[in-house]
């Protein structure tokens, strides 16, 4: 099986060493509320996660996905004891809404609240837990993953998440907050990364975006998604599909990170410019995300299954060495 590079193998030249300073980022989600009895049930079946018995203030990756597995949103839910608040990762948060729209029945005891935008500020470092803790807020104790707080002299509420974005290899710490409240100078001051930095450690961390891996063309488990999918809660939306992966080893291709010494400029554009090949010349996979680092390039590719071991694959003319997304789980090893 292939190896997973450190984080600062990779990124050592472009971030801080995160055991010891702290930097931030910035981004847009839709969050998406529910309240009602029934909420946790209708999440239930509309997602991947288990949420009948998960107890309020957890917080569980999930996807959303079609009715033949395809992913179409990476989701974090805020588990509440009457409701959720479902934060929309990667997506189309509108389409999200109206597809759980169109799947309430008039008896539902459910209602969805109307779709926001938050800033989702992370929190990058080990030294993140100290910061919060120096502005007055303090970090839930262990078993509760997020709380509401009140975001700077009376303007409004912001939510604190354990952790970050990009999984637990990435310590840290989240903060949503609705746009219309300012960022306070203690934030401001913090070092944000450029868009460029957020992508190579996106892509490190194997997360999926839309249009590259999020296109209704993958399933979760090809994505390395596989602990956002309960495979043991019953029957919802994709389910049969998903499980039906998992029962016969369907699997057959999986996600990677790759690294080129080429340049980004350098590689093939155009038609077919995604597809890999293997030294004989066979498909090997596709390119689905890419990105230069330093005079080469680097990105994610989903590999076929017989191809997942290879140690020269090409894309064109250029040689990509393959491995593992940091953050990727696969539930099966082909």
């Amino acid at each position: 099986m292939r190896t997973r590079l450190p984080l600062s193998h990779l990124l050592s030249h472009v971030l801080p060493d995160l055991n010891s300073q702290l930097v931030r980022t910035v981004s847009s989600v839709g969050l998406l509320g529910l309240t009602g009895s029934d909420s946790r049930r209708f999440l239930h079946g509309q997602t991947t996660q288990h949420f009948t018995s998960t107890p309020a203030g957890q917080l569980r990756r999930s996807c959303a996905v079609t009715a033949t597995g395809r992913l179409v949103a990476l989701l974090d839910v805020l588990v509440e004891k009457d409701g959720a608040q479902v934060v929309v990762l990667a997506g189309d948060d509108l389409a999200l809404q109206q597809s759980f729209d169109r799947h309430l029945f008039p008896a539902d005891q459910v209602t969805l609240l109307p779709l926001a935008q938050m800033q989702q500020v992370s929190l990058l470092g080990k030294t993140a837990t100290a910061l919060l803790a120096a502005q007055g807020i303090m970090v839930q104790p262990s078993g509760v993953d997020w709380c509401p707080i009140q975001w700077g002299e009376g303007e409004g509420q912001a939510v604190l998440l354990r952790g970050t974005e990009f999984g637990d290899m990435v310590p840290g710490w989240r903060l949503l907050v609705p746009h219309e409240l300012p960022l306070p100078p203690w934030l401001q001051t913090c070092p944000q990364l450029s868009a460029p930095q957020r992508e190579l450690l996106r892509l490190q961390q194997g997360l999926p975006k839309a249009p590259g891996e999020l296109n209704g063309a993958f399933n979760p488990f090809e994505l390395g998604l596989a602990p956002a999918v309960a495979l043991n809660k019953g029957c919802y939306l994709g389910q049969e599909v998903l499980a039906r992966l998992m029962t016969y080893d369907g699997v057959k291709q999986q996600l990677r990170f790759w690294q080129s010494p080429t340049a980004l400029e350098n590689l093939p554009h155009g038609p077919k410019s995604e597809v890999i090949q293997g030294e004989d010349g066979t498909r090997a996979g596709v390119v689905t995300s890419r990105t230069a680092l330093g005079t080469g390039s680097v990105g994610l590719a989903v590999v076929r299954r017989a191809w997942l071991e290879a140690t020269n694959l090409k894309l064109g003319d250029a040689p990509l060495s393959l491995s593992l997304p940091a953050a990727a789980q696969f539930s099966c090893s082909p």
